[in-house]
């Protein structure tokens, strides 16, 4: 690579879009206590974001000044956008719920700069779930949707066909649907087989489904499936390895970024990550301008706009 990390950043000066930020507030802080972040960054050899660490703080306007410091590295960082999830994981030692509500007042207090994603409780109905989708798109003004399958109170696979008129529902408001996968998206790593994804994106092509912390530990599979969408011109699979970029193992992503620029969205999955050490150490990858430009941005952008975001 040529070109300095330092000359990559601002030629990308804020347009960057992070698909998987999660504000250092609220329900949010409550889910990523001191222990989890400590240990996942220390894993990845990364200090605990600044900006969490004052949400922490036994202060008055800890979550204001925490804000207000996430914002100045997402500035500093080059950062335009940010997507957060909301979640109803509660097949977990800490039940956490993230509501639509929340998602939108967050994005409020960011001037916008933080735009949400709807969470499924599975412990709904499907005719509330579907409901509660209208309400979250048209109400709410969420861009997208967040799902957990294996996280629900009974576990279920992607494929399940107990989800599959939710995913109708999301096909039909024309928003994009992430996936939590990865080593803990579910009781054992069957549930981020990306087999199962396969399966839900190839019987709704009109979906677009972005595979949040890139299936790891199916890296290999997982780029096989995003050379299927490419291949077969559905063109509705979107892989993003986030932090799992930076595990053993995970270099085959920068390659594949390069080989299907088209079919990855970049994401740094604050604050297992600060935003700032994810822009940067991706920025070092050996990925080429035009591959780097999609991965950081423009797919994520057509993605946003076709939900409708601004």
């Amino acid at each position: 690579m040529s070109v300095s990390p330092a000359e990559r950043l601002a030629r990308l000066e804020g347009k960057i879009i992070d698909f998987r930020l999660r504000p250092p507030t609220g329900p949010y802080r409550n889910f990523f206590t001191p222990t989890v972040v400590g240990a996942v960054n220390r894993i990845l050899g990364n200090p605990v974001p600044r900006s969490y660490t004052i949400s922490t703080d036994p202060f008055p306007n800890a979550e204001d000044r925490a804000l207000a410091a996430m914002i100045n590295e997402m500035d500093s960082a080059g950062v335009r956008l940010g997507v957060m999830n909301g979640r109803h994981s509660v097949n977990r030692p800490v039940p956490v719920h993230i509501e639509d509500a929340d998602l939108a007042e967050l994005t409020a207090r960011t001037d916008n700069r933080v735009l949400g994603i709807a969470g499924i409780d599975f412990d709904k109905s499907t005719e509330e779930i579907i409901a509660g989708l209208d309400t979250a798109v048209k109400e709410h003004g969420l861009v997208g949707v967040c799902m957990e399958p294996g996280l629900a109170r009974e576990p279920m696979y992607a494929d399940d066909e107990r989800i599959f008129p939710i995913y109708e529902k999301i096909a039909d408001l024309g928003i994009p649907l992430l996936f939590m996968t990865g080593p803990l998206a579910g009781p054992d790593i069957s549930h981020t087989d990306p087999v199962r994804f396969d399966r839900v994106a190839r019987r709704h092509p009109g979906m677009p489904v972005v595979l949040g912390h890139g299936c790891f530990p199916y890296v290999n599979e997982a780029i096989a499936l995003a050379f299927k969408s490419e291949a077969t011109g559905v063109h509705n699979v979107f892989i993003s390895p986030d932090v799992y970029a930076f595990a053993p193992g995970g270099e085959a992503y920068a390659k594949a970024v390069n080989w299907l620029p088209e079919r990855f969205v970049y994401a740094s999955a604050y604050s297992f990550c600060g935003i700032e050490e994810s822009v940067h150490e991706t920025l070092k990858l050996d990925i080429t301008d035009e591959a780097l430009d999609a991965y950081m941005y423009r797919n994520a952008e057509a993605l946003l706009k076709g939900a409708g975001a601004r």
